[in-house]
């Protein structure tokens, strides 16, 4: 079963230059586990016995507070999550649920420990992973507190919208609840935003988006790179393995 689990993952960034001994002493007891969208896989507070590596879907990070609920971003295939609290056996904090139907490796999070102090690859890999995260923290936190709520709508149009696909309908990859709750807004300001959008090239019908004009758009969006990051799965390199 190890042997099968390094082909799955070995393609992850978090994995990158380890040989075949680290692999095969970080998969033991590892498993694949599938799961259909809208499933809940852990809670913030809990600790995890885990470390997840996705391999298809996407996964939806969330916090929730006195009854409210906030989108934390998205995670798509290649990435490993619930690494740091792993590496510090410290408790989850954020909430994690299925997107769509997604299949992901479950790695003991005693072995990613015992590897992360004892292998210097992949300290540097960890290390690596970590940093990306803080700094998607910091970008998530200016798009939230520089814009207004219809830049943030229309910033993330600019990526996750094909620039080769203007004039074309878009399917979005998540329902409109999960982008409003990511955005940090209601389903119901979340259709303002795309109806103030309307005079910069941009159209909407159910789950679908529509960019008339990239110009128009860009000059209101205002992008910057220190803020608009592309998605994880555009940085990730390779696909992982599709077959079990």
């Amino acid at each position: 079963m190890a042997t099968a689990v390094i082909e799955l993952i070995k393609g992850a960034p978090l994995f990158e230059g380890l040989g075949e001994e680290a692999l095969m002493s970080l998969t033991q007891g590892s498993f694949v586990q599938r799961y259909p969208s809208n499933v809940a896989l852990f809670d913030e507070g809990e600790t995890s016995p885990f470390v997840y590596v996705l391999l298809e879907g996407q996964i939806e990070r969330f916090s929730t507070h006195r009854g409210r609920e906030s989108g934390l971003g998205f995670i798509y295939p290649s990435a490993a999550f619930i690494l740091s609290c792993a590496i510090t056996q410290t408790p989850n904090t954020f909430s994690a649920r299925t997107l769509s139907n997604s299949r992901f490796v479950l790695v003991p999070a005693q072995n990613v420990r015992t590897l992360f102090g004892a292998n210097l690859q992949f300290a540097r890999n960890v290390a690596r992973d970590i940093a990306d995260c803080e700094q998607e923290v910091m970008a998530e936190l200016k798009n939230q507190k520089l814009r207004t709520m219809a830049e943030r709508l229309a910033n993330w149009i600019l990526l996750n919208v094909p620039g080769d696909a203007q004039g074309q309908w878009t399917r979005l990859p998540m329902s409109k609840q999960a982008l409003a709750l990511y955005l940090g807004t209601t389903p119901e300001n979340l259709w303002r935003s795309f109806v103030a959008l309307e005079p910069h090239g941009v159209g909407v019908r159910r789950r679908e988006v529509l960019v008339s004009d990239f110009g128009k758009l860009i000059e209101f969006a205002g992008p910057n790179p220190l803020i608009d990051r592309r998605p994880r799965q555009a940085l990730a390199g390779p696909e992982l393995a599709a077959t079990d």
